[in-house]
């Protein structure tokens, strides 16, 4: 072989043995989201940035995922139908009426340019954290009762020792 040629190399037939199968788990179906580089280091350093940020206007990361979920779960949000490809959500009468309760006013407005409540996709944990006006006057609230308050300069969010019982505990006339 000449110094400069490149030596090829022979193909390899793919078939049904153990060394060729991809494990479970590690097959992503074509049109799953995909992490980007920032993210997955993020992800493995498990940062406070990735613990809970902001995203805009509103609560993301773990803290917001969680959130979100939770506001779902316990019916305070339902899915509706949406004009694109992501959730949006209103309050059920619970949750209005939960939600005022901690100094929430969740009435969709009607002449605001920015949309009601909507799944954001969260870039490290690949699921939807509460965007739009609802999710930032969830994080407004949360901040003004000590909940949660944003770090200067940043967009990590620091929780506070009752953010976990913030769903559970209306807030107290003061």
């Amino acid at each position: 072989m000449k110094r400069n040629q490149i030596n090829p190399i022979p193909p390899v037939a793919l078939d049904d043995s153990p060394a060729h199968r991809v494990p479970a788990g590690d097959a992503l179906p074509p049109d799953a989201p995909r992490r980007s580089t920032q993210a997955a280091r993020e992800v493995r350093r498990n940062s406070a940035l990735r613990q809970a940020r902001t995203c805009y206007h509103h609560l993301a990361g773990i803290a917001g995922v969680e959130l979100l979920e939770q506001l779902l779960d316990r019916g305070w949000l339902e899915p509706e139908e949406s004009q694109d490809s992501r959730t949006s959500y209103r309050p059920t009468a619970l949750g209005l009426k939960e939600l005022q309760q901690r100094s929430v006013e969740a009435i969709p407005a009607t002449d605001s340019r920015r949309r009601f409540a909507y799944g954001c996709l969260d870039w490290t944990e690949r699921r939807p954290h509460l965007g739009g006006a609802l999710g930032a006057l969830l994080m407004d609230a949360l901040n003004a009762q000590g909940a949660a308050r944003r770090q200067q300069g940043t967009r990590v969010v620091l929780l506070g020792s009752h953010f976990a019982d913030w769903l559970e505990q209306p807030v107290q006339p003061g």
